[in-house]
């Protein structure tokens, strides 16, 4: 399901696994989609990432049709913070899973080695290009 989460979605993660979802009906849809794949795998942290795309735009999955965008641009645009769940194989990891949730945050602050790297949805200076 492509969409946007409109109401708060709280996932407790202990030892690198989400092990509860709370919320209301998107958390309760989340929560029975992940679990249909019957895979403890699929709670597992997979990734974590920053936005540094400028052309990228967080609104576009809501001004497109959504069968025909995979919601890229609410991955990469500029200043997005980006947590994901399921196989971390790709990256060199040895966790398969079926199950992949990308989850793209908006206006966010994001640390890496205790400094700051986007704070409130703004890439810092420094924090990731090479002019």
């Amino acid at each position: 399901m492509k969409d946007y989460v409109t109401e708060p979605i709280e996932l407790v993660i202990e030892k690198g696994y989400v092990t509860r979802i709370n919320g209301g009906l998107q958390a309760d849809i989340l929560k029975e989609y992940m679990a249909a794949y019957e895979d403890p795998e699929a709670y597992a942290v997979s990734h974590i990432g920053w936005g540094l795309q400028p052309r990228a735009h967080w609104t576009t999955l809501g001004l497109y049709d959504r069968e025909a965008t995979i919601g890229m641009d609410a991955r990469a645009y500029e200043g997005n913070f980006l947590f994901s769940l399921g196989p971390n194989n790709e990256a060199g990891g040895s966790r398969s899973t079926t199950c992949h949730i990308d989850i793209p945050l908006r206006a966010c602050t994001g640390r890496l080695d205790g400094e700051d790297v986007v704070r409130q949805g703004k890439v810092l200076d420094g924090a990731a290009r090479q002019e």
